[in-house]
């Protein structure tokens, strides 16, 4: 029997007993299977409090998970969120409408559902059940913002393929007659009436909100947090002043959060009995009796839902998020504007500006780490020539992979070259300077599968570029000289959803190591990698962790374990050379899972669609990589050259 859970947010996980009451019978794969979909929501739990009740932890929703799994059934879920942006515009929130912070928080769900995927081929839907209606009036937020924010959610989700992301319409929660096709108009014109036929269909008699407040722990923590957001949020709808003082307005605050809970019961009834087969998630903290609190945003911090605050972005990619007010008091950051509107704030650097005299660029953050540069005049306005060699070289040292998108003769194969050497030493191999990266069936080349259409594993360039030296004590040892960069350039990409290549930043994955497996654990450790490929190479005592020449940040060197069951040419096999020097004792295939599970982990890996022209630097030290699969014999095509 596999073991059920592996959350480090519970105690006494479910067990297969208590499960089996729920269920008649019970299948060991299925039930592993259901296990790593809720670990996989789990990763994604608030900061604060547990994501599971400490009462027979998950075993009701492990068993909702179960019988989709049994049934070969997508897993839906269902989230109440994204109403309207905060009223508070002036200290709050940058705008009216969705921004960056609702960009990566859709991203960051929408990762939740693909992670899923990756364990679970029919994959997982999560539903957007906007509350807008429920409450903007309580606020003093007009219906046709409610409508406004909707709308752009919606294309913000399509314009970006956030393919895993569902939305719901007013007929779709309540018995309300209004028009299949809805307009601002008509939405405005039956906000009203939505929001009788809600508290007449759904709320409870007699229920009483002072009562539940001082005797359900849900109901309280969701007060609390109900009050904290209030008394900013109102803030400028309801001034303190003359005629309104501070005990006043606190006790305006208390009255709209418990007519807030009243309304906020009669829509989770109705999110109920509509959705009685969707997984229910939620932004508050729970007891995580029957909801699952998840963040909405890659942040620390307590502010976790993108229409409360605002989304500021280091340098190396990392990500903060506050009231506007706090980001416009620092000096270090600047506000950026997309589409003529407010959008985000940035950590103020030179690397983030050059070509100015022809039109400059823009430098935007993508999910989970890295950056992507465009021409600011549009396409094709800047070519190859024009890209600061030094600037983007530097930038990815901080944060990889730097994509270039949009500008002219990247598929000259001389002002490749010529771009390489600007950006540092050619690497030279071989097989010559430039590698042509694309599916040569069984002709490795002496790459293994590198020059294949499969998956490959996690690594990082030139692991096997080594040479024979003699260390202090006069013993010969093999040594690893891997580059310290490659440059790719997209000449032909494969069709549409394969041939990814994905990079994952030690910044990211160090953030989510689980607490048995600390950096302070990790750094003293070494390794061993063996395979017949590149003349039988075997290479011992190779550090786990490494200090970034340049930042002196600590850096990941690894490679994935890629047994023979999973690829049709060599096997490359990992062991942890030291691991029973961990203080829990944890052994080398569970510090290698581990570390292939948080590379893959859509929270760290970005995952790069390549457009035809694309150029990408990477900093082959900061940020390992891999690619997807894609049809053999296709036209993908990459150049890669690298360079120190």
């Amino acid at each position: 029997m596999p073991s059920v859970l592996k959350l480090d947010t519970a105690d006494d996980l479910a067990p297969p007993t208590a499960l089996a009451e729920k269920l008649e019978k019970l299948e060991p794969s299925h039930l592993e299977t259901a296990s790593q979909i809720l670990n996989i929501i789990a990763r994604y739990k608030l900061a604060t409090g547990a994501l599971l009740a400490k009462t027979h932890d998950g075993v009701n929703f492990l068993a909702h998970i179960y019988s989709r799994v049994v049934a070969g059934e997508v897993v839906l879920m269902c989230l109440p969120a994204f109403p309207f942006k905060s009223p508070n515009t002036s200290t709050k929130v940058l705008g009216r409408l969705p921004d960056k912070a609702e960009e990566f928080a859709l991203a960051h769900l929408n990762g939740l559902c693909t992670s899923i995927k990756d364990i679970y081929a029919p994959g997982a839907k999560l539903m957007i059940v906007s509350d807008g209606l429920v409450y903007n009036d309580l606020l003093g937020v007009p219906d046709k913002d409610v409508w406004a924010y909707g709308e752009a959610l919606r294309a913000l989700r399509a314009r970006k393929e956030f393919n895993c992301i569902e939305f719901c319409r007013l007929k779709d929660i309540v018995h309300v007659d209004v028009p299949d096709e809805l307009d601002e108009i008509k939405y405005v014109a039956n906000a009203t009436n939505f929001r009788h036929a809600l508290l007449q269909q759904f709320s409870r008699p007699g229920y009483n909100v002072s009562l539940r407040i001082s005797e359900d722990e849900d109901t309280c923590l969701t007060y609390r947090g109900y009050i904290k957001f209030l008394e900013t949020d109102l803030q400028n709808v309801y001034p303190v002043g003359e005629g309104r003082s501070k005990s006043k307005y606190k006790r305006g605050v208390e009255y709209i959060a418990k007519q807030m809970l009243k309304r906020g019961d009669a829509f989770a009834c109705a999110v109920r009995e509509r959705f009685p087969d969707r997984l229910r998630l939620s932004i508050h903290v729970s007891t995580g009796e029957s909801k699952l609190s998840i963040n909405l945003l890659p942040t620390d911090t307590s502010f976790t839902t993108p229409w409360h605050c605002s989304i500021a972005f280091r340098l190396d990619g990392t990500t903060l998020t506050g009231h506007r007010s706090k980001f416009e008091a620092d000096d270090t950051f600047e506000l950026v504007y997309e589409n003529g509107r407010p959008s985000y704030f940035r950590e103020k650097s030179d690397l983030l500006s050059w070509a100015t005299e022809n039109g400059g660029i823009i430098c935007e953050p993508v999910y989970p780490a890295g950056v992507i540069i465009r021409p600011e005049a549009g396409r094709g306005t800047l070519s190859i020539r024009d890209i600061d060699a030094v600037k983007v070289r530097a930038l990815a040292e901080i944060n990889s992979p730097v994509v270039l998108r949009g500008f002219t003769q990247t598929r000259s194969r001389d002002l490749f070259v010529e771009k390489a050497g600007e950006l540092g030493a050619p690497f030279p191999w071989g097989f010559g300077l430039v590698l042509e990266v694309k599916d040569r069936g069984v002709d490795t080349c002496g790459l293994n599968n590198v020059l294949s259409g499969e998956w490959m594993p996690f690594h990082y360039d030139g692991l096997f570029k080594t040479e024979k030296r003699v260390s202090e004590d006069r013993i010969e040892k093999l040594v690893s000289l891997p580059p310290k960069f490659q440059l790719f350039a997209a000449v032909k990409t494969s069709p549409k959803d394969t041939g990814y290549t994905l990079f994952s930043s030690s910044t990211m994955l160090f953030k989510h190591l689980p607490q048995h497996l600390s950096l302070s654990t990790l750094r003293p450790l070494t390794w061993t990698v063996s395979t017949p490929s590149f003349n039988s190479t075997v290479i011992r005592g190779l550090p786990l962790v490494v200090d970034h020449p340049v930042t002196r940040r600590p850096c990941l060197r690894f490679h994935e374990p890629w047994p023979q069951p999973r690829t049709h040419f060599d096997a490359t096999h990992v062991t942890i050379d030291n691991a029973d020097t961990t203080t829990d004792g944890t052994d080398s295939a569970s510090i290698c899972d581990v570390l292939a599970s948080l590379l893959h982990d859509r929270r760290v890996a970005y995952y790069h669609a390549w457009e035809k022209g694309d150029l990408i630097v990477n900093d082959n030290i900061l940020a390992m990589h891999t690619r997807s699969d894609f049809t053999a014999g296709g036209d993908r095509e990459l150049w890669r050259i690298h360079f120190d």
